[in-house]
């Protein structure tokens, strides 16, 4: 083996245990012994892990290299990996890009990245970091870890219909100054406005206390466009489907970097489906469920047996309908960006539109979906969002969610 230091030693174990494999699998721990049509490089110390160099201004560095296609990274990872077009490319990359320092505080392109030769006393002092760079074998990454693709999202996530381009960016900014004219709420990491009915996020239930009023002027283009398209869905899925219009409305502005936490929309209080409108910035959403087939029988489990990645781009609508509906829990985890099949998107602000059919009578509000551990018709105490369950989990003979079953 050759002589690594051991800071490269510990950073290339920590890329073995981080993919389960031995780094030699991975890099060539010698340029001499890298292939001659190599054209991938794998940098330590650059990756989308927080504390490590900030990936969005290396790759803008990166970009002003010869042949630079791509610089790949995934979630948890310090290191990344950078695709050039010819292997006399790589070369050259590599020479400029070893033991060559990131500084954090650069004000120009020019200088965010420093090479070996050109690192003084002063620029060693700087707030930076040294980058070490190996010819790779391979990317251990997966190539898709967000599914973009909307058969792909209703193939894995049986209900779940994502249109993208439902709406044109000038009917995007038509909503926004619409909305702009009412008061927004404050919660602790989002703003939101209710219409209509109002959602109570402590129970997950509307609060009938409140007059609903109608839902604005300003979003009603949508309405038919909604109902077309519902119908369209209904006619193929047809079982999936309760819908009888949209009585409430619950606006979500995110901040870059927020989030809301795992949850099922209550089975009982709402029809099919929910829906949801993205504007402006697009997002990573997480599923997950609990639930499992096992021949005919519909199986559960106290732990997520599938999550899934999805993303939602700008101006694109979902129909949470069927299984997605009442069996997958959704979430948008709270951090500065996304990793979307290995690139970094950094988060910014975003709005969501998510229309429900409130059921207005105790006899409509049933459930018989058979996903017992998901449904509030079926559990003591309803439905539990995941910020009132901490108490609830060191009770015995309760599921994730933190109730008995019945």
């Amino acid at each position: 083996m050759p002589i690594l230091t051991k800071k490269v030693l510990k950073l290339l174990h920590g890329i073995a245990a981080k993919e389960r494999t031995s780094f030699e699998e991975i890099v060539y721990l010698s340029p001499d012994e890298a292939s001659s049509d190599c054209t991938v490089l794998c940098l330590l110390n650059v990756g989308n892990d927080s504390g490590v160099g900030d990936v969005n201004a290396v790759q803008r560095s990166l970009v002003h290299l010869a042949g630079f296609q791509a610089l790949k990274v995934s979630k948890g990872r310090s290191f990344s990996f950078v695709l050039f077009e010819t292997p006399a490319q790589t070369t050259a990359a590599f020479h400029f890009l070893n033991d060559a320092l990131f500084s954090a505080t650069a004000e120009t392109v020019d200088d965010i990245i420093i090479p070996a030769s050109d690192i003084t006393v002063s620029t060693s002092k700087e707030n930076g970091r040294i980058i070490h760079a190996l010819f790779a074998k391979q990317i251990p990454f997966p190539p898709i870890d967000t599914l973009t693709e909307p058969a792909d999202i209703l193939r894995e996530i049986p209900g779940l219909h994502i249109i993208p381009d439902f709406i044109t960016a000038e009917e995007e900014a038509q909503l926004i100054e619409g909305m702009n004219t009412h008061p927004w709420v404050n919660l602790s990491e989002r703003q939101v406005q209710h219409h209509g009915f109002v959602f109570d996020y402590n129970s997950n239930h509307i609060d009938f206390s409140k007059d609903p009023g109608p839902l604005p002027g300003w979003c009603d283009f949508l309405f038919p466009r909604m109902a077309a398209t519902i119908q369209k869905l209904s006619a193929v899925y047809g079982n999936e489907f309760s819908y009888r219009g949209f009585n409430q409305l619950t606006l979500n502005k995110y901040p870059a970097g927020s989030g809301i936490s795992p949850h099922v929309d209550t089975h009982t209080r709402f029809d099919s489906p929910i829906t949801s409108l993205s504007l402006l910035a697009p997002v990573q959403m997480e599923w997950r469920t609990l639930y499992h087939q096992s021949g005919s029988k519909i199986v559960h489990s106290s732990e997520p047996l599938k999550t899934v990645q999805v993303l939602l781009p700008p101006r694109s609508i979902c129909f949470m309908a069927g299984e997605s509906r009442y069996a997958w829990e959704h979430a948008i985890r709270q951090r500065r960006a996304d990793v979307v099949n290995c690139t970094r998107v950094d988060r910014a602000l975003r709005i969501s539109l998510t229309f429900r059919g409130v059921r207005l009578t105790s006899n409509e509000c049933v459930c018989n979906c058979g996903w017992d551990a998901v449904c509030d018709d079926k559990m003591i105490g309803g439905a539990v969002p995941d910020r009132l369950k901490e108490e609830a989990f060191v009770k015995a003979g309760v599921n994730r969610h933190g109730v008995c079953l019945k």
